[in-house]
């Protein structure tokens, strides 16, 4: 340590032993933030250790609801059957907590007479179009059978796949609908926690690796948590959760032609180079890290926690969470929780290709399509929107209603509210690809939605221009 840290330590009212003498410190700043947070006047080698590894004493903690622990399974026509089942009937009890009357199986609404009132909780297998009337036209199928169902109002919005119930009466072999249920999520009451500001960052697809990398502005953010940027220190001293959903890398090969804008041309070197960032971060903030497309981990969802065999560094991070994508968990700031689901967001773009007023892909049409999938209670309802691994469970099923719902992978900033639900879909941290602007793609660069756990209140920091400030573009209020 030299003279110049020591005097800075002194300044600040701390007492360094011989045995420290040794020691550099890198971030002697942030270090210092991270004495006074826990009370700490007298510093030797074994105390230094014990906070600068990440054993500092927090009141902050995570609580594990869902995470995919790696089971594998082969794609075969049974798997696919259970896969479904699962879906199915998980779904089926959430349906029959706000209706369970009268439901019939369409086994026996077939046995029905015609014009009979009739009403099943019914997985949706294809939706078509009549050419003449413009009715929607859907197959549907529960574990006894399939059936049709034609909805004459063509302002209801449903994909194959979903699993909802569905009431009409019966004619000429169909179900002519009268109303939709769907899963959807509960409303959450805005209940203000018994406790002082708290606050979770999101960051998504930063894209370590890539030419197109915004370093400077990473830099920024990073200079900014260690409390060296004075703009919106109330927030920065006050951060308990940093979430980071996925694409932490650019990788190798995710899109034609990559490596011309690759400025790391190896996955480990790519981690290195984002543990050098993660690794100054106060170690009393927790790191939750989960991958997207991008990380070396196979496509088909759920995907697994990042491998160590690449991401060997990053294992380093004394305050880091491995979870997978997706997960849900409860984010614990005293006696004081906020409930989390976090994906990073790969289905989002089926969505919005394939329904035609969402193909903007801007912050709204990206909002909407959030609230399709929360009120499917999934988060790839339709097969075929992303990849699956057909496993015993459905890792993607919305069993429990969440505080936030945090996405990634648009490279767009987004937060707004939904039914008392939060949601967050984070920018990205890499300028426009040539593939982005292959198909007129224009990202959202190095902003940082921030949610206060006290209230669930929240707002978009920017940290592309020359100071930290208030990113306007895509906040919504409730």
């Amino acid at each position: 340590m030299d003279e110049t840290q020591l005097n800075i330590l002194f300044s600040n009212g701390i007492l360094v032993d011989s045995s420290i003498k040794d020691v550099n410190i890198p971030d002697i700043e942030g270090f210092i933030k991270l004495l006074k947070e826990n009370n700490v006047d007298f510093l030797d080698i074994d105390l230094f250790h014990k906070l600068y590894d990440g054993e500092a004493s927090t009141d902050s903690s995570v609580e594990v609801i869902k995470n995919y622990e790696g089971e594998i399974s082969a794609a075969k026509p049974a798997n696919w059957v259970n896969y479904f089942n699962d879906r199915f009937n998980r779904l089926k009890t959430i349906l029959m907590v706000k209706d369970r009357s009268g439901l019939l199986s369409l086994a026996n609404i077939k046995n029905m007479p015609q014009s009979s009132d009739v009403k099943s909780i019914v997985m949706v297998s294809s939706v078509s179009i009549s050419p003449v009337k413009k009715y929607t036209i859907l197959d549907i199928e529960d574990n006894t059978g399939s059936y049709k169902a034609i909805i004459t109002n063509s302002n209801q919005e449903i994909l194959e796949d979903q699993v909802v119930i569905i009431s009409g009466r019966k004619y000429n072999d169909a179900i002519f609908v009268k109303d939709i249920v769907f899963p959807d999520i509960q409303m959450k009451e805005k209940v203000k926690q018994e406790m002082d500001d708290a606050f979770i960052l999101f960051l998504s697809d930063i894209h370590v690796g890539s030419k197109l990398f915004v370093e400077d502005a990473f830099e920024k953010f990073i200079k900014w948590i260690n409390g060296e940027i004075p703009e919106y220190s109330n927030i920065s001293k006050l951060v308990k959760f940093i979430v980071l959903n996925g694409d932490l890398i650019d990788g190798i090969g995710v899109y034609p032609d990559q490596e011309k804008e690759l400025a790391i041309t190896d996955l480990k070197g790519q981690y290195d180079k984002l543990y050098s960032f993660l690794d100054r971060i106060p170690k009393n903030i927790k790191i939750i890290l989960s991958q997207g497309n991008h990380d070396a981990t196979h496509i088909a969802e759920p995907q697994p926690k990042l491998d160590k065999v690449f991401a060997e560094s990053l294992y380093k991070l004394k305050n880091a969470v491995f979870l997978s994508n997706p997960y849900q968990v409860n984010l614990i700031v005293g006696k004081s929780k906020i409930n989390l689901l976090s994906y990073h967001g790969f289905s989002i773009t089926y969505y919005a290709n394939k329904i035609p007023k969402y193909t903007k892909m801007d912050a709204e049409d990206i909002e909407n399509i959030m609230k399709i999938q929360l009120k499917s209670r999934h988060l790839a309802p339709t097969h075929g929107s992303t990849q699956l691994m057909p496993l015993t469970r459905d890792y993607l099923v919305i069993d429990e209603t969440p505080d936030i719902y945090a996405t990634g992978h648009i490279h767009k900033t987004l937060a707004s509210i939904y039914k008392g639900t939060v949601l967050i879909n984070s920018s990205c941290w890499q300028h426009q690809t040539s593939y982005q602007k292959k198909y007129g793609m224009v990202p959202d660069v190095a902003k940082i939605p921030v949610v206060n756990m006290r209230d669930k209140s929240f707002q978009i920091l920017d940290f592309l221009g020359d100071k930290v400030q208030t990113y306007k573009k895509g906040l919504k209020e409730e």
